[in-house]
């Protein structure tokens, strides 16, 4: 026999067997106790992201599942005691800008009581044969919460009885926001044309990835709930208000006093309209782009400077089958142009949630 193959053979196995004892310690680390987990807890807490739809009909969401995993089928059909708590310092710790749910707004479903409001417990008791336990939350009225904002629920075990362990499958937090179908971040092209300054240009971020490989960057949009067919339009790139990112002579810039306000056909699953944020006094604050309470409001949602958008009917104005969405509207602004200033025919390329 060939000497080196030998040698690499062995060196093979030695390998493959070291490979299969590290997977086995692995697998079995918590083998040879009764340990008690919330399925996809972690320590410290995992985060689970719950998006509801703003309607007003009842939604109910599976906030915390809770299991037993018996070392042994003696151990199953014996009795262990866990508590749950409600875990708002989980909450804080995974994001200090998560808001409070108030209890008015949901009920809980569990077999057993809460004990305490906020920062309370719940007792479960798995007796012979039980190996889950879960608690829901049930929202009946998601148009009572506010959709630029997201809000959490944290839940830990914090003891259990003698005969078990504590996993480090322990805590989890849930986070819960108010989204209707097309809330999320996209990555925008243009092209953009201003009539008026024909030196404003499209701004595209090279450095955002997401877009730089194929169409030399973008700016990323995020379309933000404000109700069941409606959408504020953010710029997160470069403002991080409702505005639109713009180059001038090279320089980053933006439209003062101009975002878009978005209203979708769900029936048709196409844009149905646009009309200038900063035009509109039901919205606000005001910020360095511009005061929505000096609007002229409806019709026209015309800015103090003028300015207002409206959706140009030669484009698609119409989401794709892949979530993107082709879009063609204008900037009016009368003070400075008859007729239409500047056209947007963008694609708004869907990337994910928010």
């Amino acid at each position: 026999m060939n000497k080196n193959f030998l040698i690499y053979g062995l060196l093979f196995i030695t390998v493959a067997f070291a490979s299969c004892i590290k997977k086995e310690v692995t697998d079995l680390k918590e083998e040879g106790s009764t340990f008690v987990k919330i399925l996809g807890g972690d320590s410290p807490a995992a985060l689970k992201k719950n998006p509801v739809d703003f309607v007003n009909v009842p939604q109910r969401i599976l906030v915390c599942d809770l299991r037993r995993d018996a070392n042994s089928n003696a151990s199953l059909n014996g009795t262990t005691t866990v508590v749950v708590k409600d875990d708002t310092a989980a909450v804080k710790a995974k994001n200090p800008n998560y808001v409070h749910l108030p209890a008015a707004w949901y009920t809980l479903e569990a077999e057993v009581a809460k004990v305490g409001a906020s920062g309370g417990t719940w007792t479960f008791t798995f007796d012979a044969g039980d190996f889950a336990k879960q608690i829901y939350i049930t929202i009946p009225n998601a148009t009572l919460l506010n959709p630029s904002s997201l809000y959490g629920l944290g839940f830990t075990i914090t003891s259990v009885s003698a005969d078990g362990k504590i996993s480090y499958q322990k805590s989890v937090v849930v986070e819960i926001g108010a989204k209707n179908s097309w809330d999320g971040v996209y990555a925008v092209t243009g092209p953009m044309t201003d009539l008026a300054v024909p030196t404003l240009t499209q701004f595209n971020d090279p450095t955002w990835d997401v877009f730089e490989a194929n169409n030399g960057g973008a700016w990323q949009l995020r379309l933000v709930t404000t109700g069941a067919a409606e959408c504020e339009a953010y710029d997160w790139t470069y403002t991080g208000w409702v505005a639109h990112p713009i180059l001038s002579a090279g320089a980053v810039s933006g439209y003062g006093g101009f975002g878009l306000v978005v209203r979708f056909d769900p029936t048709t699953n196409t844009v149905a309209s646009v009309h200038n944020w900063y035009g509109d006094p039901t919205r606000g604050p005001s910020n360095s782009f511009g005061n929505p309470a000096t609007g002229s409001g409806a019709p026209n949602y015309a800015a103090s400077n003028t300015r207002r958008a409206v959706l140009d009917p030669t484009g698609q104005n119409a989401v794709q089958g892949n979530k993107d969405i082709l879009i063609k509207y204008l900037m009016l602004q009368p003070s400075v142009i008859a007729g239409t200033r500047t056209i947007f025919d963008e694609t708004w390329k869907y990337v994910g949630p928010r």
